[in-house]
């Protein structure tokens, strides 16, 4: 019998210096800062599409950063945001919306050219629902402005204006299939 204790008690302080290493590594490197790209399958610069195909967009102000998810090996950061006036889908007062990218650990990734909202900060936003979930996806690639909150408000605001045209003269991506 102490034939084999010995052995597995060898083994098993192997593996615990082994471990105590990885963790002391990991808790000592810097954070890094990674890069997703991301394709899509229309022209998200085509605010009429994008409004085509979003169910909701709304000038809202983001209120706080809920939760990184991991979906797929990608974080999804979700916010809480208020909406202050919707100009697409059923009026509501806050939306729960996610957009990939986002800070898990020590490391952050974020997608070329569309930077993370920031709490605080009022945007024009274009989601979609995601089935079985109670978030809505941000169309990602499309331009969020951020607006003044008080303009967009009172009705003054140059970006809430644009969207609103869009919004208007929306169409469904032609090459998406109308199931989407």
């Amino acid at each position: 019998m102490n034939r084999l204790v010995r052995p597995l008690v060898a083994g098993a302080a192997v593996v615990a210096v082994a471990s105590g290493g990885w963790l002391a590594y990991d808790s000592l490197r810097p954070g890094e800062t990674h890069s997703v790209h991301s394709s899509y399958a229309f022209d998200v610069k085509d605010e009429t599409k994008v409004a085509g195909f979003a169910d909701y967009v709304v000038v809202a102000t983001v209120d706080r950063v809920v939760e990184v998810q991991e979906r797929d090996g990608r974080p999804y950061t979700v916010f809480d945001v208020t909406v202050d006036k919707s100009l697409k889908g059923e009026p509501v007062k806050t939306l729960r919306v996610v957009q990939l990218g986002g800070t898990l650990g020590k490391d952050t990734w974020r997608v070329e050219g569309e930077p993370l909202l920031r709490p605080g900060t009022t945007y024009v936003l274009a989601a979609k629902t995601e089935q079985g979930r109670e978030t809505h996806q941000l169309v990602g690639g499309a331009d969020f402005p951020v607006v003044d909150r008080a303009a967009a408000r009172a009705g003054g605001s140059g970006p809430v204006a644009e969207w609103q045209d869009s919004v208007a003269r929306q169409r469904w991506p032609e090459e998406l299939p109308k199931n989407s």
